[in-house]
């Protein structure tokens, strides 16, 4: 089969042997597909056909490996090219797991291939890899270090790991001379009487090592992070090699057993994935403190009817000259300091406000200025009140990928700039603030119980965009204009948005609501805080609120909370959070992470 990947899928789906093998898997119809094919086009339908298992981002070609100490795994083979730390790591979790099957082992030693054992040699990101094992010194194995090439027969580890190019030369070079050596013993023992003699006394010893060094015998490797079993076979394989890869199981249900708890998290095997874990936290609120009695000597309302109705008794007001960058800084470098790292390690700063300084540029790049940052990216991000978990969520998902290695994320907001103080149903409302967290991207075992970030979940709906709006804008009206909204409407829609969002949390991550530690909603209005926490079960005593002390600081709510609770001792270190926000739009998010 010589089409590209791409051309295979297209050309060969639903049609090609390949293709109709993988599908038994998924069907349930076969244990395990088997295929001499194109490695390219085998793994391209295997990733299309069964799928990823979650925290598993590229598979990898693992095989049992013989040498003068046993056997050991080795892996990647030609699955994927290229890769980062990250997914070297990934590598060393997979084959580690395939090992204590395999060869019973508590703790399998793992070796990074390289082209010296000093850890000034090799790739960027093979001195990276190392660097992480090092320090995460995970339980399910042991790093030794690095392995150069003659260390692979050596068995110089259990687990050897490879980028997949470097992999697949190794592969085929050790195949290679395993042949050779086979055809120079053959012509040696044949060659005078007194070597074939030589030969019937040493029969079974030639027979043992020839066995040994048959890349028919060992032949065939498992993709490792499927959600099924795929064995690739060596294309110039013969029948006994092409069988081989099933004939040391003795039935279909152990081939089963054993292959997929090398790749299965159900199984109990490690699965490394990268977390954004929460360093630290910091807020920062403006000295001047708006009451209530305040508020009802200026428009018709008073202290009763603002508690009755939203909770709030307070809020914070930002000074003549104070803009939403000054209050940004503020939460940064306190949330910062809590994290005990330094400002110049940060590479990624979302901004979440819907206040900004300016039109443009964003309030974020004041930010980074201010604290002497000047590289990696910074941006603001708009989703209105739900801003902050927005912001959450991008940037878990650019350290999760690699681009960005720990990251500072903002909520701010200046709204008293934007309201219509004889609007008494929206001026009591609101205050101003922020607050921030520091993510440090982080391997982590792959499980609920991981900290950092576990899951995100957003959503939006143009449709209620005149619930709750500003009449201005550069585009629109060249001017800033007021804050409206239709409060009773928010309000009926909010409970079962905020819900829908938390639900598919918990479905995500197999957790309920009797797994929380604590919920820290959007600090909107304490009645739409009850009554969600009501319809989701979650124990009043749980639920973080601060509404009554600040009132409505849209994307800033969330992390001047969770600041309150950090400080307070409420939340630790290990303690499952649930945060979740609407805002205009409608836009509304959850987030759930572990401290």
């Amino acid at each position: 089969m010589h089409d590209k990947p791409s051309q295979a899928l297209r050309r060969g789906r639903k049609t090609s042997s390949m293709w109709l093998a993988i599908d038994a898997v998924k069907k349930g119809e076969a244990d395990v597909a088997v295929s001499a094919g194109n490695t390219g086009a085998l793994m391209a339908m295997a990733r299309f056909n069964l799928h990823t298992l979650p925290g598993i981002d590229r598979p990898a070609i693992a095989a049992v490996w013989p040498t003068m100490r046993g056997d050991s795994v080795v892996l990647d083979l030609g699955a994927t090219i290229g890769g980062d730390a990250h997914h070297l790591m990934a590598l060393a979790v997979m084959g580690s797991a395939m090992a204590s099957v395999l060869f019973d082992l508590e703790r399998p030693t793992v070796g990074l291939l390289n082209i010296g054992v000093e850890e000034i040699k090799g790739r960027e990101e093979i001195r990276e890899a190392a660097e992480l094992l090092r320090a995460m010194n995970l339980p399910q194995l042991e790093y030794i270090g690095f392995v150069e090439g003659d260390g692979i027969g050596k068995g110089a580890a259990d687990v050897i790991v490879a980028e997949g190019f470097s992999g697949n030369i190794a592969l085929k070079a050790a195949e290679g001379t395993a042949r050779q050596i086979n055809e120079f013993l053959r012509a040696a023992l044949s060659r005078t009487w007194r070597s074939k003699i030589g030969y019937l006394f040493a029969k079974d010893a030639f027979k043992a090592l020839r066995d040994k060094l048959d890349p028919n015998k060992a032949n065939g490797g498992v993709l490792l992070g499927l959600r099924g079993i795929v064995v690739k076979s060596h294309g110039g394989t013969d029948a006994e090699g092409f069988a081989s890869p099933d004939q040391d199981q003795s039935d279909a249900q152990s081939r089963r057993q054993r292959a997929s708890l090398c790749v299965d998290p159900a199984g109990g095997c490690l699965v490394t994935a990268i977390r954004s874990v929460v360093l630290g936290c910091g807020s920062y609120l403006p000295e001047r403190i708006l009451t209530n009695a305040e508020l009802s000597a200026r428009i018709d309302t008073s202290d009763e009817w603002i508690v009755q109705r939203t909770g709030i008794r307070q809020r914070h007001i930002a000074a003549e000259g104070e803009f939403t960058s000054h209050l940004a800084i503020n939460a940064a470098r306190a949330a910062l300091a809590n994290a005990g790292i330094d400002a110049q390690s940060i590479d990624l700063i979302v901004l979440a406000t819907s206040t900004p300084d300016n039109t443009f540029p964003a309030t974020a790049v004041a930010v980074q200025n201010e604290l002497g940052i000047h590289h990696g990216a910074a941006f603001d991000l708009q989703a209105v009140c739900s801003g902050f978990i927005f912001a959450l969520a991008t940037a878990d998902n650019f350290l999760r990928s690699g681009a960005f290695k720990r990251a500072l994320v903002i909520g701010a907001e200046t709204f008293s700039r934007i309201l219509d103080w004889n609007d008494r149903g929206t001026c009591v409302l609101f205050g101003d603030g922020a607050g921030a967290v520091v993510l440090d991207a982080e391997p982590q075992p792959g499980k609920p119980s991981d900290r950092g970030m576990l899951t995100t979940h957003l959503r939006s709906d143009g449709r209620h965009k005149s619930k709750l709006y500003v009449d201005g804008g550069p585009s629109s009206t060249q001017t800033v204009g007021y804050l409206r909204m239709e409060g009773r409407e928010v309000f009926k829609h909010a409970v079962g948005m905020i819900t829908d969002v938390i639900v598919d949390a918990f479905k995500a991550t197999g957790t309920t609501a009797d797994d929380i530690d604590w919920f820290v909603p959007h600090q909107a209005n304490k009645r739409i805080i009850d009554a969600s926490a009501h319809k989701l079960h979650i124990a009043p005593q749980k639920v973080v609120l601060t509404v009554d002390l600040h009132g409505n600081t849209s994307a800033a709510s969330i992390p001047l909370a969770l600041s309150v609770a950090v400080a307070d001792g409420r939340v630790k270190k290990g303690d499952l959070v649930l945060l979740e926000a609407m805002g205009g739009g409608f836009t509304w998010g959850s987030a759930l992470l572990r401290w």
